[in-house]
């Protein structure tokens, strides 16, 4: 009897193991393993195409141009049309060159809060880090693994009066798409289209 018991659970054992193979046990799907699926891309570019609704503007305005991000804080975003124009995050220094003559504006996001607010929850995002999310936004996740909706809120009053709202949805790793509506209702839709990554 002894031995018949100690077969069965040897052969409970094995089959658990077996199982445990085959299936691994799947993480509950949450901001925590998003974040973790952004952090582990080391670079990543592609083409965008952006367009802005504004109140001064009696239709969308549409830009198109290139994307380049490398972790954990650098964002490049060439403009190509309708005029040219780069901008550059790199740490908390952003640099502007844009017109016919590349005048140049270099400044500090710590100089202007509200600005460092935005800049860090796109920035942020990208690199998969909540602790900085957080402290700026309140974090909204719907969706899947392979099709999900954040939706960030700032909570800051400062930043609130700059920004209402910024949304990104991506599948897995890839973001795909960046809504900003600033606190007068002008808005940007950014739909990227990747092209290179890096991935840890």
């Amino acid at each position: 009897m002894r031995t018949g018991m100690f077969v069965c659970a040897m052969a409970a054992i094995y089959s658990m193991a077996v199982g445990s193979e085959r299936a691994p046990a799947q993480q509950p799907w949450g901001v925590v393993q998003l974040m973790a699926e952004l952090a582990r891309v080391r670079s990543a570019s592609g083409q965008f195409t952006e367009r802005k609704t504004m109140h001064t503007l009696t239709e969308p305005l549409v830009l198109s141009g290139r994307l380049v991000y490398v972790a954990p804080n650098h964002i490049e975003k060439i403009t190509v049309l309708p005029t040219q124009e780069k901008l550059v995050m790199d740490g908390e220094q952003v640099t502007i060159v844009s017109g016919s003559n590349n005048e140049t504006y270099k400044f500090s996001v710590t100089q202007y809060p509200q600005i460092g607010g935005l800049v860090e929850g796109i920035r942020a995002t990208l690199a998969g880090d909540l602790g900085t999310l957080e402290h700026f936004y309140t974090l909204k996740l719907s969706g899947t693994v392979t099709a999900w909706d954040l939706h960030l809120i700032p909570h800051d009053g400062n930043l609130m009066r700059f920004v209402r709202w910024i949304e990104f949805r991506g599948s897995g790793d890839r973001i795909q798409t960046i809504t900003t509506e600033g606190s007068d209702g002008d808005r940007s839709d950014i739909a990227i289209n990747e092209d290179r990554r890096d991935v840890r």
